[in-house]
């Protein structure tokens, strides 16, 4: 590896529905109290958006087999995206 080479690792952040993009905004659930008032889990690599989780979500529909279920394929996700920035990291 190029010593000035950059490695993008994988990004998870909590922000807001203005921290959306417009294209992000419309993909939105608009459960519970609506998706303007709801937070978000954003997942990116080199700026690429991989993966969003609300949490407007209905109480009743908030369990892993439902609506959670995301969480589960969030963490796949995360782990998968390491196994490759490891790898890029070890050329």
């Amino acid at each position: 590896m190029n010593k000035t080479e950059v490695i993008v690792v994988l990004k998870v952040e909590l922000v807001y529905y203005d921290d959306l993009s417009e294209k992000e905004k419309e993909t939105q659930p608009d459960n519970g109290c609506g998706k303007e008032y709801a937070r978000y889990i954003k997942i990116s690599n080199a700026g690429q958006t991989l993966m969003i989780l609300s949490d407007a979500i209905e109480p009743e529909d908030a369990t892993f087999n439902r609506d959670l279920r995301s969480v589960i394929d969030a963490v796949k996700l995360a782990y998968v995206q390491g196994i490759k920035d490891g790898k890029k990291l070890r050329r």
